[in-house]
Order: C-alpha cells, then sequence, then structure tokens
C-alpha cells in the first residue's frame, strides 16, 4: 500500500500539470458549495425546537434535495458535454446562493422543502456531474490520485461544515449562519471559475500523461459533437453494467444517508448535547477522508470493481453496533469505524466509468449515476424518519442502512471485469468525419479523446 501511495505522489512532484490546479479548485468548489447538504443532520434539532417540526417534516426537505438533484443529474450530464462544465457550474452557484439566502429567511416548513430542497438540489446536480467529469477529462495517467485528492476534499467539506455549522447556530442562530454561508461559498466559488477550465485543449494543453507526440484535439463543430455524445451514450446504456452501476451507486447511498442524517438525533436520544453529538458526524467524515483518497488509487492500481465491493461490506456492516450504542465513546467508536467504508462506499465511480467505457464524452454517465445516487439519498433520508415515527425506534432504520449496502456490494460482484473496456468499437456508427482518428483537416478533428 505504501509503494503505491509514494509512487502516486511522485507523480505530482515530477509530473507538474495544470490538472492538479483543476483537482484543486475542483476540491474547493465540492467544500464551499457541495457540503452544505450533507450537513442538515446538525440542523434538525433547531428546527423542531424553534419550530416544533417534527425530523420527518424537516428531512423531507434534503430528500427534495435529494430528489430534485438525481432528477436533473442527467439533464446536467447533457448540458456538461453540450456546454462544458464551467458554464453548468456556474448555474449551481446561483442556485446555491438563491437556495442558502432563502433558507435562512424561512419561517414555515414548506419554504424549508422550495429552498433547500428546490435550490440546493439544482446546485448539487450542477456542481456534482460537471465537476467529475472535467476531473476525468484532465488525466490520461494517475486518475485514480486525481479523483483521490477530490474525493477528499468532498468528505473534507462536511467534516469541517458540520462543526462550523453547528458552532455558528449555537452562537449566532441557524438562520444567520445560512445566510453566511450563501455569500462567503458563492464569492469563494465565483472567484475560483475564473481559473476553472473545462479540457486540457481549452489551454492547448493534453491531458496529464498523454504523450508528447499526441496531437492536441482541435475544437469540434456543435453538430459533432452532439453525433459523438449521442453514439457512446448508445453504446454505454447497451451494456448492463452502466444499469448497474446506478442501482449500486443508490444503494449505497441509501445506506450512508440514513446514517449521516439520523445519528445525531440517535446520539441526542440518549442525552447527548447537542454540540457534541456534531461532533460525532465531524469524526465520521473526518475518517472518511482518508478512504475516499485511498480508495480511487487502490482501484486505479488493483481493480474498481473488487475494490468497491469490499468498501461497501466495510459500510455496512459496523452500522449493526447502533443496536447497543448509547455512550458519546461509542458513537464516536463507531463513527471512526463507519467512516473507512464511508468514505470508499462512492469514490471509485469515476475509476470503474474509465475501466468499462475508456475515454469519452463521459458526462451523460455520470449524470445517470447521479440520479441513482440522489434517489437512494432521497429513499434513506425521509425513509428513515418515516420508519422511525412508524415504529418508534430507529432500529428497522438501521437494518435498512446495513441491507442496502451489503446489496449493493452483491450488485458490484456480479458485474464484468473491469480489466477490459466494454464499448470498444463505440465510434464505428459515427461517420468518419466525426471519429477521434479523423485528419482530413484540423477542424475535422473528432472530439478530444481525452
Amino acid at each position: 500500500m505504501s509503494n503505491i501511495i509514494t509512487s502516486s505522489i511522485s507523480g505530482v512532484k515530477n509530473n507538474w500539470h495544470y490538472a492538479w490546479i483543476i483537482i484543486l479548485i475542483a476540491g474547493i468548489m465540492h467544500m464551499a458549495g457541495g457540503s452544505i447538504r450533507q450537513a442538515f443532520g446538525v440542523l434538525i434539532v433547531p428546527l423542531e425546537t424553534e419550530f416544533g417540526w417534527s425530523p420527518v417534516l424537516s428531512t423531507l426537505a434534503y430528500s427534495l434535495a435529494s430528489v430534485v438533484g438525481a432528477l436533473l443529474a442527467p439533464i446536467s450530464g447533457i448540458a456538461t458535454d453540450r456546454f462544458g462544465a464551467r458554464k453548468v457550474i456556474l448555474v449551481g452557484v446561483a442556485f446555491f446562493f438563491l437556495g442558502s439566502m432563502v433558507t435562512g429567511a424561512a419561517t414555515e416548513v414548506w419554504h424549508i422543502w422550495i429552498s433547500y430542497g428546490l435550490g440546493l438540489g439544482v446546485a448539487q446536480a450542477a456542481f456534482n456531474v460537471p465537476i467529475l467529469t472535467a476531473a476525468t477529462y484532465w488525466f490520461r495517467t494517475k486518475l485514480g490520485l486525481g479523483i483521490g485528492l477530490l474525493q477528499a476534499s468532498h468528505g473534507l467539506g462536511p467534516a469541517v461544515l458540520a462543526i462550523v455549522v453547528s458552532f455558528l447556530i449555537n452562537s449566532v442562530e441557524w438562520r444567520a449562519t445560512f445566510w453566511a454561508i450563501g455569500v462567503f461559498g458563492a464569492i469563494v466559488m465565483l472567484v475560483l471559475m475564473v481559473f476553472f477550465r473545462n479540457r486540457p485543449s481549452d489551454m492547448g494543453l493534453r491531458a496529464f500523461g498523454a504523450p508528447i507526440t499526441e496531437q492536441i484535439s482541435a475544437d469540434v463543430s456543435p453538430m459533432i459533437a452532439d453525433l459523438r455524445s449521442k453514439a457512446y451514450r448508445i453504446a454505454m446504456q447497451g451494456t448492463t453494467a452502466f444499469w448497474k452501476l446506478v442501482a449500486v451507486h443508490g444503494l449505497g447511498c441509501m445506506g450512508h444517508s440514513i446514517i449521516i442524517i439520523y445519528v445525531i438525533p440517535m446520539a441526542i436520544q440518549h442525552g447527548i448535547h447537542a454540540l457534541a453529538a456534531a461532533g460525532i458526524l465531524t469524526t465520521l467524515v473526518s475518517v472518511s477522508v482518508l478512504t475516499r483518497f485511498l480508495t480511487p488509487v487502490c482501484a486505479d492500481y488493483l481493480g474498481a470493481r473488487k475494490t468497491m465491493a469490499v468498501m461497501f461490506v466495510l459500510q455496512g456492516l459496523p452500522v449493526l453496533m447502533l443496536f447497543w450504542t448509547q455512550e458519546l465513546w461509542q458513537f464516536y467508536l463507531f463513527a471512526a469505524i463507519f467512516g473507512f467504508g464511508y468514505g470508499g462506499e462512492g469514490s471509485a465511480f469515476p475509476i470503474i466509468n474509465r475501466r468499462y467505457y475508456g475515454r469519452g464524452p463521459m458526462g451523460r454517465s455520470f449524470g445517470w449515476q447521479q440520479f441513482g445516487a440522489g434517489s437512494g439519498m432521497a429513499i434513506g433520508a425521509w425513509g428513515g424518519g418515516a420508519l422511525f415515527a412508524l415504529v418508534g425506534t430507529y432500529n428497522l432504520t438501521i437494518l435498512v442502512s446495513v441491507g442496502a449496502s451489503l446489496l449493493g456490494a452483491l450488485v458490484i460482484l456480479s458485474m464484468e471485469p473491469d480489466n477490459r473496456v466494454l464499448i470498444p468499437a463505440w465510434e464505428d456508427s459515427l461517420p468518419p468525419e466525426a471519429r477521434s482518428d479523423f485528419e482530413a483537416s484540423p477542424t475535422a478533428a473528432g472530439a478530444p479523446a481525452d
């Protein structure tokens, strides 16, 4: 393991490339804009205290955000392939700002449903899909390291934000907290977009690790880009692995969304102070940073399918600990163990996509898989509260979390080995001028192979 990590990091030191700037920008974007939704568990108790809203009512906002993000994820993928990641992300910044500001002004539960559910749901779709898509275009080699760094930042964001939000709520109340996050986060993300580029060719560069003899791809017309995107999509969706990956993402997110949302209410139910309970979530996501980084790196070297299956099992089984967890130290111990599997559950998806489908316009693929992820988050978040309201305990909710993660592992193991591309001839259906190897004229070159 240490040799893999050392080899990967040496690639950064010895081969400087703007791809690492893209990863840095994307990582900060995740921390600034993509983490507020994951910290919703901190908000449940303050809303119940001030307004008397039950967890079933308040968490519907989180579920709606997940549903909206899921439904819009395929559209975000299409827009990313057609217009580029940068423009789609800017739409997300606008909705992030509006969603945060209106959430802070809410006085009725349906205000939260609309502002958090719609505003931050749109932002989620406009961040996740284009950020992942752009990252894969910038790497020919060391993709696992790049994605690992990006996914680690995605885990670090909620870890920091859970404590920050909880501290601010206890210091200046929850309304001012959301307003501050909306303003500061939007400013940071707008500055970052000045330096963000969709593809290496936008800067006259090759992807990281591409041979120096490779011609830098020229821009293609929208008509050619649409032809390529359609052919690639049809080829991908013709494989069973495509749809299994959508289902797997849904099951994995269902398994951990229950814990992310309800571990704080579970702890408070056992008499633990709200601020101390927020530290449980911080511990969980802090530990996840390690495996968010390590899992893509290992998947790149050792194979994505088996690596992912192991992490799904490590996410599911520790949840059984919650049946006897009551003391604060026990919750922290659970958070550390669960966080290890949780961090690796979803971080290798870009790697297995590259292994199954090679290089091509990946926006639609990530869009559909984010649809599965958002659906799982919505079902887990709202369903967990509904089950608690139905039976009066979290026992059934815990079992659903365990079952979803383990079922996801079984689906992964039923998929094809990932040591070969499943659609090697996807360009055969295209006219010659739309293929990547067409060199009749500089402007006729195919879409970037990276």
